[in-house]
């Protein structure tokens, strides 16, 4: 049996969690009369935050409970087996939900639009932003939130005018005004150095200022925000803070609990037990060496016959693994993933069917709540890249016109989609641009439309003169030397099974 213990550590039992706190204060704004204070206070709350996070990065690494199991019972054999499902639930919805790179698309029906939207995509290429994102994801699935901090580019000679950067988010946090609109007041990261001293960089929309000192904090510098901004953005996973395998925690540590015991059944089955009832052995041989040899020696009572059994029971391998397959069952389930099958059956069910009934529904459910929480910020960020490209460089863009794009899934039921697409420009009552935005099956339909109808305008350019009225047209029906047919103003082949 495991010796658990109540620590707040890795180094002891199990601890379960409910999400990061949120860091508010009762002031108006932050300024230097205040920032000290406020900055201190809000240091305290981010410390229970750093616990939370360090426990679960570092379970996520795999210094998980199990590993300081105890057994008092023939504590020699001693397992401890850590299935790291808290590592495949992080991989599987950052590379699901963020594995191809967050795109920006137009909001508006305008060709300029789009062109310098496509500049400014290349931009966060450069600079590197689809990296960061994933770093960003993969924070927010281990703890439940992250950050990102955006500052404009020292180096005046570099192609991108801004630096993307994702803090330890056990390094960073916002300080937002305790009220119904919980406005970012100010954005803090914080560094140690060698002497474990604390340095603050705090970041309003208005001012920098520097503190150094962890517990009587001191202001040593003030400056101006020229941004306007606060450059450091929380990115939170829900509303809670909760991490994606936060609450399977229970689940986790009894698989791994599950795992050891069956391990430890069968080395106690390999390793059982001889006990010799009323046998007699020769002097010399100590009670230590008959238990090193794995005997046990009993007397019966009212017996006196000899005789020597081996003790061996071990678990059965059938119900633990109905047990194991419950507990991987309800883990999925509640954590979004999908069902993985064994690589030897096959399925017949069409291919919605095998998506709801597989989980990937779940999953699908899961990214979509994602998306939801990842576009606000997203677009303060977005607010923060445009404002200092205007100001150091020629891209001038309405940040109000950039849409986020997430290319999730795009390329499945490609058949469908076109004929969806075929269907709606066949109707003279849809628009074209309501049928390049509804098929799905463009990342940017407004670029994929503003491209179409270019195509289209050239097409019909290149019609000759007086050829391209209906009276010059071909017959319906009529049948060219290569094998086509005039069918509704086009040439198309002919199916061999037509008639």
């Amino acid at each position: 049996m495991a010796k658990e213990t109540n620590e707040n550590k890795n180094t002891g039992g199990a601890r379960y969690l409910h999400g990061r706190r949120d860091i508010v204060t009762s002031a108006d704004a932050i300024n230097a009369s205040n920032v000290v204070a406020i900055v201190s206070q809000a240091y305290v709350t981010h410390l229970a935050n750093k616990s939370d996070i360090d426990y679960l990065y570092k379970y996520y690494k795999g210094d998980q409970p199990i590993l300081y199991r105890e057994k008092e019972i023939r504590p020699e054999i001693l397992n401890r087996i850590v299935e790291n499902r808290a590592n495949a639930i992080v991989a599987f919805r950052v590379g699901y939900t963020i594995g191809k790179p967050v795109q920006y698309v137009s909001c508006v029906s305008d060709e300029s639009v789009s062109d310098k939207i496509a500049t400014f995509n290349d931009l966060c290429r450069v600079a590197g932003k689809a990296t960061k994102d994933k770093q960003l994801v993969e924070w927010q699935m281990i703890c439940g939130t992250g950050y990102r901090l955006i500052l404009p580019n020292e180096d005046k000679k570099a192609k991108v005018p801004f630096r993307i950067c994702t803090p330890d988010p056990r390094q960073a946090f916002v300080i937002y005004r305790n009220d119904i609109w919980r406005t970012p007041l100010a954005g803090v990261y914080f560094t140690v150095d060698d002497n474990k001293n604390v340095h603050f960089d705090v970041y309003t929309p208005t001012e920098y200022f520097r503190i150094e000192g962890e517990q009587s904090g001191k202001l040593v510098m003030q400056d101006g925000n020229a941004m306007g901004r606060i450059p450091i953005i929380e990115y939170p996973l829900n509303m809670a803070r909760i991490g994606a395998f936060e609450v399977v925690l229970p689940l986790l540590d009894a698989l791994n609990n599950l795992d050891s015991n069956n391990l430890d059944s069968v080395e106690q089955t390999v390793q059982s037990l001889l006990v010799a009832t009323n046998c007699d052995f020769d002097e010399g041989v100590t009670a230590n060496k008959i238990r090193e040899s794995g005997m046990v020696c009993i007397k019966s009572v009212g017996d006196s016959h000899a005789d020597i059994k081996i003790i061996g029971e071990s678990l059965k391998q059938t119900d633990t693994e109905i047990l194991k397959q419950n507990l991987l069952q309800a883990i999925n389930e509640i954590a979004g993933i999908p069902a993985q099958g064994n690589g030897y059956q096959g399925d017949s069910s069409n291919n919605g069917a095998v998506i709801l009934k597989n989980g990937w529904q779940g999953a699908e459910t899961k990214a979509q709540d994602f998306e939801a929480m990842f576009r606000e910020p997203e677009q303060m960020a977005i607010e923060i890249m445009l404002d200092i490209c205007k100001r150091l460089s020629k891209l001038n863009l309405n940040p109000d016109d950039v849409d986020v794009k997430f290319t999730r899934r795009n390329y499945e039921d490609l058949l469908a989609k076109s004929q969806t697409l075929v269907t709606m420009l066949g109707n003279d009552k849809i628009h074209p641009q309501s049928a390049y935005e509804v098929c799905g099956l463009f990342v940017d339909p407004q670029d994929a439309y503003n491209m179409g109808m270019d195509w289209f305008n050239k097409q019909q350019e290149q019609v000759p003169e007086g050829g391209g009225g209906p009276e010059s047209e071909p017959k319906e029906g009529t049948t060219n030397d290569q094998g086509q047919t005039w069918v509704a103003g086009y040439w198309q082949k002919r199916s061999a099974d037509t008639r």
